[in-house]
């Protein structure tokens, strides 16, 4: 009888490894989260833009293409130097292109309009605090650029979201920043 209550015991401990070694632990939105794309994030976001601009009627009933015409999305990892506005951004914040996997900025063209959003993977975790400090910088100089200039703009920098998770890094000045935000935070999981 106790060998057959020992064996029915070993039994039931391999049956309980098994069944709990279909448990990833959190492996599987490891996984999930290294195959997020910044395009895929950026991608969302900019459609955020576009549901903003026209609930708030400016649209005129054109294309999602047209809407965002104003604003211009720049590749960190691959930036052309011959672009004013790219290199200002680059020189203003020392970013160290060397630590990203994958680097895009979306903002407004037009200098009456502060909207800016940046999202980075770096290529190790443990440099993603170096990417918010590059990031921070450009904060820094658009509090100075904008608290001087126009003051709606400005409130929208104060609100500004800089944040990390994971290897990436999310810096957003945005009118309807909890919007961009929270897509950043669903797409990284």
């Amino acid at each position: 009888m106790k060998k057959v209550l020992g064996i029915f015991i070993c039994a039931m401990a391999i049956f309980t490894m098994v069944g709990c070694s279909g448990s990833n632990d959190g492996k599987k939105d490891e996984v999930a989260t290294a195959e997020i794309s910044v395009k895929d994030i950026m991608d969302s976001i900019k459609g955020q833009v576009v549901q903003d601009i026209k609930d708030a009627g400016f649209d005129e009933g054109q294309s999602d293409e047209t809407i965002l015409q104003s604003y211009m999305e720049t590749n960190l990892v691959n930036a052309k130097t011959d672009d004013p506005m790219t290199q200002m951004f680059l020189e203003r914040t020392d970013l160290d292109t060397e630590l990203l996997a994958e680097g895009l900025m979306f903002g407004a063209m037009f200098n009456t309009n502060s909207d800016e959003i940046i999202v980075l993977k770096a290529k190790n975790e443990k440099d993603t605090e170096s990417l918010k400090a590059f990031l921070q910088k450009e904060l820094d100089a658009q509090i100075q650029t904008w608290e001087r200039y126009l003051p709606d703009q400005y409130e929208k920098v104060k609100n500004n979201v800089l944040k990390t998770k994971g290897n990436y890094v999310l810096y957003a000045t945005y009118e309807n920043v909890d919007a961009i935000e929270k897509i950043f935070d669903e797409k990284i999981k």
